[in-house]
């Protein structure tokens, strides 16, 4: 592929699927560090910044069609940041050789999870 095209398209797939919520940084970790040759920390620090622009559209619309349970995102959030100041002090700590095959491993145990699971019926839509 040419020097920009593979780029684009995995940026378009990461931010497709991270608007769903579906955890698109997982694309773009992996296409970084097996394409780019980066290592995990450097990779995780670029899908950070990837993930605002994203998030804030993605805020955008389910604001717009009542899809965000206030009181559950609020009841989350105080742990949501310890565990990414844990999570950021943590790849800095760890050797990124090592961070990487952890990366590897959640992203197959949730794949895991994700094929063999059993479908539950939906939830209710929050009001």
């Amino acid at each position: 592929m040419s020097g920009w095209l593979a780029p684009f398209l995995s940026s378009l797939a990461a931010g497709f699927v991270s608007s769903l919520g579906l955890g698109g940084g997982g694309i773009l970790v992996l296409y970084l560090t097996v394409f780019q040759g980066m290592n995990q920390t450097e990779a995780g620090g670029i899908n950070l910044l990837f993930f605002l622009p994203v998030a804030a559209v993605s805020i955008a619309i389910h604001l717009k069609n009542r899809q965000i349970d206030w009181r559950m995102a609020l009841r989350c959030a105080p742990f949501g940041v310890a565990s990414a100041l844990a999570g950021a002090w943590l790849a800095h700590a760890v050797d990124p050789y090592w961070l990487g095959k952890v990366f590897a491993l959640f992203v197959l145990a949730l794949g895991g999870r994700e094929l063999f699971a059993k479908e539950k019926p939906p939830h209710p839509p929050a009001e």
